[in-house]
């Protein structure tokens, strides 16, 4: 099972000879309500047992992890799918890591993903987070309270100061401010009569630059520049550990007339070689099964993204 879940991470699709094809679905961050949960957005995995022909991928990995042969790679894998659909006979069927699957009354298998593992390298260590729902509080009064508070009046208290006091500061207050508003009004009229000096020139300035420069409106320049479409989906003709047979082989495949590019070593210091590279994966599909048919039965899907 660890090679199966370490392929998902670079494949949208591992088959198991013989027993069916896990399938990576991409998701956005979404919330399921019944689980009151936010899950992150990932790649989860799905079951298809209809598709079970080998396609060389997993015995391919096998070979190369345990330095075995391709034929003895086949023989474990063969071992291990007797030994699953035994015990799916008896029992639930539970696959560290990836899911568990159930044989139906129908002899179908259900297959369960867990839910806690995601395929997305950039959403590694983010886990589903539960939410706690919180009720609305209501804000209630009491009846008798209410009516208390309603009745209270707010009573002024009377001033102490005799009235002739009053007048007389009243008085004094307006011919303060009856100054000081002259005062200001006089500043106000000097200050706006040097803006509006300055104003005007610069309209004058500007007046005369624009009979001077006016030259029309010029034409728009228009620039369509066409986004570069990315061609995330490779079929890889073969892998090898030494450059020289990887260039070999793209050599012979740009004779064939495959637009055939070389990789960089992966983390396995291995050199992929693609028989071409494709915008979308249903385009890499229709390729894939012809080059199948005609050049390589052990051809395959490589997904890159940016």
């Amino acid at each position: 099972s660890k090679a199966i879940t370490n392929l998902l991470y670079d494949h949208d699709c591992v088959t198991i000879p013989g027993f069916g094809s896990f399938i990576i679905n991409e998701s956005s961050a979404k919330y399921i309500e019944k689980e009151n949960k936010f899950y992150p957005p990932g790649k989860y995995v799905s079951f298809n047992p209809l598709i079970k022909s080998n396609d060389g991928l997993l015995a391919n990995y096998i070979s190369r992890k345990r330095s075995i042969s391709y034929e003895e790679s086949l023989k474990k894998i063969h071992s291990r799918v007797v030994k699953w659909k035994k015990i799916l006979s008896q029992e639930n069927l539970y696959v560290q890591g990836i899911g568990e699957f159930i044989l139906n009354d129908s002899e179908n298998i259900i297959f369960t993903a867990d839910k806690n593992l995601n395929f997305l390298k950039e959403s590694f260590g983010l886990r589903p987070i539960k939410v706690q729902i919180l009720e609305k509080s209501v804000l209630t009064y009491d009846k008798k309270t209410l009516e208390k508070y309603n009745s209270l009046t707010i009573k002024k208290k009377p001033s102490n100061i005799p009235v002739p006091l009053r007048n007389a500061a009243i008085f004094i207050l307006l011919l303060a401010g009856a100054y000081f508003i002259n005062t200001n009004y006089q500043e106000f009229i000097f200050k706006n009569e040097i803006l509006q000096n300055k104003i005007d020139r610069e309209n004058s300035i500007a007046s005369l630059e624009k009979a001077i420069f006016n030259l029309g409106e010029l034409p728009t320049l228009t620039i369509n520049i066409e986004p570069k479409v990315e061609q995330n989906f490779h079929i890889i003709a073969g892998a090898f550990s030494s450059a020289i047979n990887a260039d070999r082989l793209v050599s012979g495949l740009l004779k064939k007339g495959y637009s055939s590019i070389k990789f960089p070593k992966n983390s396995e210091g291995l050199i992929r070689v693609s028989f071409g590279s494709f915008n979308t994966k249903e385009d890499a599909v229709i390729a894939l099964r012809s080059i199948r048919d005609s050049e390589n039965k052990y051809a395959w899907i490589l997904t890159k993204t940016n």
